[in-house]
């Protein structure tokens, strides 16, 4: 039961901490809308919970994210794509299954 315990602990901890990494600079829940939006693709198999981001033609992998957070507010994305994966694999290289999200923003059409 001991080791149950500190298995769901230890998942429940890199979860929340993976999901920093696509926090917004917004507050509340708005803060979280970009991570949600994975969480429930990663649950339906469309992505993982790791994904490359393409923000308006700038890559972001999930190792980048843990150096530079991502400066935009859920009121600056004007939509989220998941990528087919042979598509992701020719235009972006091996993505290593982690799944590619293109995000276009308000600076896109500027």
């Amino acid at each position: 039961m001991k080791k149950i315990i500190i298995a769901v602990v230890s998942l429940l901890s890199f979860s929340m901490y993976s999901q920093s990494r696509y926090e917004l600079q917004d507050t509340g829940k708005e803060r979280l809308y970009l991570s949600d939006t994975i969480i429930q693709m990663a649950a339906n198999k469309v992505i993982t919970n790791e994904p490359m981001l393409i923000v308006d033609g700038i890559t972001y992998t999930y190792q980048d994210l843990e150096k530079k957070k991502l400066a935009l507010s859920k009121n600056q994305i004007l939509k989220i794509v998941p990528v087919d994966k042979q598509k992701a694999i020719s235009d972006y290289g091996d993505t290593e299954g982690v799944g590619v999200l293109i995000l276009t923003t308000l600076n896109a059409s500027n």
